[in-house]
């Protein structure tokens, strides 16, 4: 009887190395498929002359690996729940923005699904983004097509250098038409910026959530200076692409081009289970 139970014990050692085995030659498969990704896509950036792009955290890789899984259901950027693609970042703990993603199936390799994504205008864009930091990678084996492949690419969201960056890109289109710098309203302007930011993640209008106009906030803040205007933006990746929309606004291009204009606070808002996940918000006061 001993000898049976030794006999038992050794066998059940023996699989759980196998298993053991599978399971790290699997990983390291997985970790091998990222890091030609990697490879891949740095070469495309490189001939496009934007900087190459890093391996996110865990968490955003296996985001991307439920989104591969995701796309045997429904082969879509709306997920099999009806929402946007990006919505998964935040129930995987990634707080990075998403640029977007990149998807195919029925390719095998690395390479092919790559050059799938080149012959994509859509894809493309999305690999060459010049905003782009992180990428995570996601392999699905299985399904109607076989191999799903799944990259998302994001980059991280620094509200406070965010701000500095637009109020500086604003400043410069004012002073290259003699118009006055503006300067860094107070801490009260600053939240009341914030709240709109988040206000715009709920309802994409100058109207607040309450039904009040967006100005109202000033008094709840407390802001004493008297408005010159709201501007706001829905999916801009950068400052750069958010002044350059503003300012191809005819409204917002009046507002931060305002002569009598004196302060102004900027907040960059993201939010996965927004329309759009980016939401920027700016105030303008005398």
């Amino acid at each position: 009887m001993r000898k049976n139970n030794v006999l038992k014990m050794m066998l059940c050692i023996v699989m759980l190395c196998v298993v053991s085995a599978f399971a790290a030659s699997a990983s390291a498969a997985s970790s091998s498929e990222s890091e030609q990704f990697l490879q891949l896509i740095n070469m495309e950036r490189a001939k496009a002359g934007v900087s190459a792009v890093t391996i996110g955290s865990q968490n955003l890789n296996d985001a991307a690996q439920a989104r591969a899984q995701e796309l045997t259901s429904r082969y879509s950027y709306v997920r099999p729940n009806g929402q946007r693609e990006f919505t998964i970042l935040s129930e995987y703990g990634v707080t990075d923005a998403s640029v977007g993603e990149a998807y195919w199936a029925g390719t095998e390799t690395p390479e092919e699904t790559v050059a799938a994504w080149m012959s994509n205008d859509y894809f493309r864009a999305c690999l060459l983004d010049g905003n782009v930091k992180n990428i995570g990678v996601g392999h699905y084996h299985g399904g109607e097509y076989g191999d799903y492949w799944v990259v998302i690419c994001t980059y991280p969201v620094n509200a406070d250098e965010f701000s500095q960056q637009v109020m500086t890109l604003v400043n410069k289109e004012r002073t290259s038409r003699g118009l006055n710098a503006l300067v860094l309203g107070g801490a009260n302007l600053n939240a009341a910026t914030e709240l709109r930011a988040r206000e715009l993640a709920e309802v994409n209008s100058h109207t607040r959530p309450d039904g009040t106009s967006c100005f109202t906030v000033l008094n709840t803040f407390n802001v004493k200076d008297q408005a010159v205007g709201e501007v706001a933006a829905w999916g801009s990746r950068s400052p750069e692409e958010v002044v350059n929309s503003w300012m191809n606004s005819d409204g917002h291009r009046a507002i931060l081009l305002d002569p009598e204009a004196r302060k102004m606070c900027v907040s960059c808002y993201y939010d996965t289970n927004s329309d759009y996940g980016t939401n920027w918000a700016m105030l303008v006061t005398e």
